[in-house]
């Protein structure tokens, strides 16, 4: 019964792995002005997939861009926090059949020193849904995230401490351990048939060093594989250890497949990096 149970477990967080709702913005201030790219999902926005097939058309988003463009700038806001001047929409398209790209131009009356920026996606999205934003103050790199628990943030020019790019990222890190399913629901399946401490350390370290590595390397763009084959990857890694647990089966020691499966999670990681667009320093 405790087998079955660790299957039916795994296989269910399967199904959410990796599901968080996420969007992003990359924010470029050059005196009076601020260009702002952002990307979304559009299947998270009701109404857009006329025909249900899980993709979105060229002529679906033509057909819904004049309804999902006033919503995007009534819940992406920014300021300085007097608002812009003048906001131009200056391109919209499709990347992966379903994420819009859409490119804004803010101008405003003075060049902009400090930077306000509202995000309320969440509200037309997914109630979970963060927006991950990556602001560029001429060449010094600010990051923050806002979800529905926090919803503003403010970016001011000149460069960022140490610390507190370190402390913005220990965040991004806790929150991504408590919304990673794919990766507890892997700790998960190794764990539920660990018999020893010695055991669990052994696997949770060998994880945790893998992980470390693949994530420096795909960081750095040293090693890069895409984020299909990764996600599809993390899945298997999930799938085989579920059916070691049921079966009862050990190719290898535990702690060296939780080693060759952590070093693909590290890759998982990596992406949320990649879409932040950080520099090299940081």
């Amino acid at each position: 019964m405790q087998i079955i149970a660790a299957l039916w477990l795994t296989l269910v967080l399967v199904a959410s792995a990796h599901d968080m709702p996420r969007s992003e913005s990359r924010v470029e201030v050059h005196g009076r002005e601020v260009r702002v790219a952002i990307k979304l999902n559009l299947l998270e926005l009701g109404g857009v997939d006329a025909n249900g097939d899980g993709a979105i058309s060229y002529d679906e988003l033509e057909g819904a861009i004049d309804r999902i463009y006033p919503q995007i700038r009534n819940h992406f806001v920014v300021g300085i926090p007097d608002p812009p001047t003048r906001i131009a929409l200056v391109r919209y398209g499709l990347s992966e059949g379903h994420v819009l790209d859409l490119d804004l131009l803010y101008t405003f009356p003075r060049d902009v020193k400090e930077l306000q920026i509202s995000s309320t996606l969440h509200r037309i999205l997914q109630p979970g849904h963060q927006h991950l934003i990556s602001v560029d103050f001429d060449g010094d790199l600010h990051e923050g995230v806002l979800d529905a628990a926090n919803t503003t943030a403010v970016f001011t020019g000149g460069r960022t401490s140490y610390l507190k790019t370190v402390w913005s990222f220990v965040k991004l890190g806790v929150e991504h351990i408590f919304t990673g399913y794919d990766h507890l629901a892997f700790l998960v399946g190794l764990l539920i048939v660990a018999t020893s401490i010695g055991s669990m350390i052994k696997v949770i370290t060998s994880f945790t060093i893998a992980h470390s590595i693949t994530l420096a390397l795909a960081t750095f763009n040293v090693v890069n594989i895409p984020v299909r084959l990764t996600e599809s990857l993390i899945a298997l890694s999930i799938g085989y250890v579920a059916m070691e647990n049921l079966l009862g089966i050990r190719a290898i020691a535990r702690y060296r497949i939780t080693f060759l499966f952590g070093l693909i999670h590290g890759f998982g990681f990596s992406n949320v990096l990649h879409e932040m667009h950080l520099s090299r320093s940081h």
